[in-house]
């Protein structure tokens, strides 16, 4: 191009001119392309975060009852234990379980069993805050996180909400069946009181078993 520019300067032809428009036509065009590539980059790079997102989302919570999952709550506990221990918060843990869900399976359907947990998950939801977190673990079994809050005042709240749940009557949907009272049983432990968030979360599974030995429908702390 700038030879042909060093032409026209020198009184060049014509033809230069023309040479220098089509070049710097090609050269716009150029331009044009490179920014539609860009634009087009960008979007893609876009649409990829988004979708990145969303699989970090889906790969960390339960399609069913849209708690965090397992390995959601393992990454919170570590979070806030690490926290807690700058701080010198409380931290406490509890492992719940429906009673009876097998039953209930067995009887009602595994449609109705869905219903169950969905309903004992969403009652579990509503105590949730900042410095309280409810995940499902697995199966019938949820575990939750007490920032703030050590073993006596986790395991009060929680029986509140037992409490609560275990007033309301259930039926199966589908047959208009009553499927009854449903219930939960629950462990509670001072994460501080362990050596190590794993060993304190053995120790609220162990107090929820108990729980379970003694009746059923009760917290029992560790």
């Amino acid at each position: 191009m700038q030879a042909h520019v060093d032409k026209v300067e020198s009184g060049g032809e014509r033809e230069e001119i023309r040479n220098l428009t089509a070049v710097a036509m090609a050269m716009i065009e150029r331009t044009r392309h490179l920014e539609q590539e860009m634009r087009r980059s960008e979007s893609e790079a876009e649409s990829l975060r988004v979708s990145l997102a969303k699989a970090r989302r889906d790969a960390e919570h339960d399609h069913l009852t849209g708690l965090p999952n397992r390995r959601a709550f393992e990454g919170l506990l570590e979070r806030h234990y690490r926290e807690a221990q700058q701080e010198l918060d409380a931290l406490s843990v509890a492992f719940c379980d429906i009673d009876h869900f097998k039953k209930i399976n067995d009887t009602h359907g595994h449609d109705a069993g869905d219903r169950v947990l969905q309903a004992v998950a969403a009652t579990l939801a509503k105590i949730t805050d900042d410095n309280c977190h409810v995940a499902r673990h697995g199966g019938e079994e949820f575990v939750m996180l007490f920032r703030g809050l050590g073993k006596s005042a986790a395991k009060e709240k929680l029986d509140s909400v037992r409490e609560v749940f275990s007033r309301r009557k259930f039926v199966n949907r589908r047959t208009d069946e009553p499927i009854g009272t449903i219930t939960f049983s629950g462990g509670v432990a001072d994460v501080f009181a362990y050596p190590s968030t794993r060993d304190a979360l053995k120790a609220a599974d162990v107090a929820l078993y108990s729980a379970k030995e003694q009746g059923r429908n009760q917290i029992v702390a560790a």
